[in-house]
C-alpha cells in the first residue's frame, strides 16, 4: 500500500458566488499549490446548491494531518462548514490501469 493519502472534504457555503468570492478562491488555490505535502487538488461543486468539496493528494499522512490542522480552521473563518472528510490509502496499482496520477511507490 501507498504512503500517499486522498483526502475527501465536503462543504457547504451559504453565501453568494460572486467575482468576489471566485477571485478569493483562486488566491486560495494558489496558496494550496505551495503547501508542503500537497500532490494534487480537485475542487468540485454541485450545480445549483450549496455544496462544494474537494478531493486532494497529499505525499503521505503527517502532510495531510498538518494541511487539516490549518486549512480546516481557515474554511470554518470564512463561512464555510465542513459536513464531512474522509482520509483513504491509495491503491495505486489498481488506480494506474484506470489512468489515476498517482506515482507506485515500489
Amino acid at each position: 500500500m501507498s504512503t500517499q493519502k486522498i483526502w475527501d472534504i465536503h462543504l457547504t457555503y451559504d453565501g453568494p458566488v460572486t467575482e468576489e468570492f471566485l477571485q478569493g478562491a483562486k488566491q486560495l488555490a494558489e496558496s494550496i499549490a505551495q503547501e508542503p505535502g500537497v500532490v494534487w487538488k480537485i475542487w468540485t461543486h454541485e450545480a445549483g446548491t450549496n455544496h462544494f468539496g474537494s478531493t486532494y493528494l497529499f505525499k503521505d499522512l503527517e502532510h495531510l494531518e498538518a494541511y487539516k490542522a490549518m486549512h480546516i480552521p481557515r474554511l470554518n473563518a470564512i463561512g464555510i462548514e465542513v459536513v464531512s472528510d474522509h482520509v483513504f490509502d491509495v491503491m495505486e496499482e489498481l488506480s494506474q490501469i484506470n489512468r489515476a496520477p498517482v506515482e507506485t511507490s515500489s
